[in-house]
């Protein structure tokens, strides 16, 4: 299923990070579909970013209240979205051969502050 081309449908935002990633990584089936999924959040994401720059930060509430825009916490939702999925697709970094799954990517630290705390309490003076 791997293409350069931007499916249907996608905003400029969605279809420059496709561009992106597809230009540096040979995606399979699974991976384009996650892909998609982060692009359009993307599109949406933007869409978001212009309607708070549009509209007022703050808005009447129920009770004719003063709260921030609704869209705020919209927009912090989908970036959230925006990273989960980017980390799902588990693209390798420069330096490593395969992207890690985040599980694989908190275990590694972990291990690494395991590691330097053993370093640091076994005594570092020789």
């Amino acid at each position: 299923m791997a293409t350069d081309r931007p499916p249907r449908g996608l905003g400029p935002a969605g279809r420059r990070l496709w561009r992106e990633i597809q230009s540096g990584y040979e995606l399979d089936a699974d991976e384009c579909a996650l892909l998609v999924e982060a692009c359009r959040t993307a599109d949406e994401l933007q869409a978001l970013h212009e309607a708070i720059g549009a509209g007022p930060v703050v808005v009447p509430g129920s009770r004719g209240q003063p709260k921030v825009s609704p869209l705020f916490a919209e927009a912090r939702a989908h970036r959230l979205a925006l990273a989960r999925l980017l980390a799902e697709l588990a693209l390798p970094g420069e330096d490593q051969e395969e992207g890690d799954t985040p599980a694989q990517a908190r275990a590694r630290h972990a291990a690494q502050v395991r590691w330097a705390l053993a370093r640091g309490a076994g005594g570092g003076a020789a």
